[in-house]
């Protein structure tokens, strides 16, 4: 799977995860219902492996509409049933009620005129340095922090600072391609 190329090392642990860091984590996520698709993957995330929500992906987005906020917060409990028994995703009542609760709060934003990208943007630090080791890499940062403590008082579940940030990693919020990886490399040159 390694080619002479230098990159995150989990990358390469599969196909899936060499092409998502390829092609998506890091890169700069304005989209709406992207982002919102992203932070629900988050979520479902918590206490799991990221390669675990790549397999499981597709099927989570066909379950939750593409995660459309407006239909997913119209979900009952008897379609929170059906999803515990699909066995394509991630089955976690918490979870699932979770995806419902933040598809509620984002339409709630809306609905005040803002954007879910506008809040999450607003946590991306002045001075990020891409990290030189997996060791730099922190697990949470004063912005999550503080993206948990006002995402929570949004209304939002299964906000806390590790899922904020690794949605900030994953949505391009900060740069944690190691420095010398050529894709953080190329997306730290898009930002300028």
């Amino acid at each position: 799977m390694a080619d002479n190329s230098i990159l995150c090392d989990w990358a390469d642990k599969s196909k899936k995860m060499r092409e998502y860091h390829d092609n998506e984590w890091g890169r700069p996520l304005h989209d709406e219902t992207s982002l919102f698709g992203l932070f629900v993957l988050e979520t479902f995330q918590a206490g799991l492996s990221w390669s675990l929500v790549l397999e499981k992906r597709e099927a989570i987005r066909n379950a939750l509409f593409s995660f459309n906020p407006e239909k997913i917060m119209g979900l009952s409990e008897t379609d929170v049933i059906s999803m515990l028994e699909n066995p394509l995703i991630i089955r976690n009542r918490a979870k699932i009620k979770s995806a419902i609760q933040n598809a509620k709060a984002v339409i709630a934003i809306h609905e005040r005129g803002q954007s879910f990208s506008e809040i999450a943007w607003s946590y991306q630090p002045k001075i990020h340095s891409m990290p030189s080791s997996i060791d730099e890499i922190p697990s949470q940062t004063e912005a999550s922090r503080n993206m948990s403590i006002r995402l929570r008082n949004l209304g939002f579940t299964f906000a806390g600072p590790i899922t904020c940030y690794s949605f900030m990693q994953g949505a391009g919020i900060v740069n944690d391609h190691l420095s010398e990886c050529p894709i953080g490399i190329e997306i730290s040159r898009l930002k300028h």
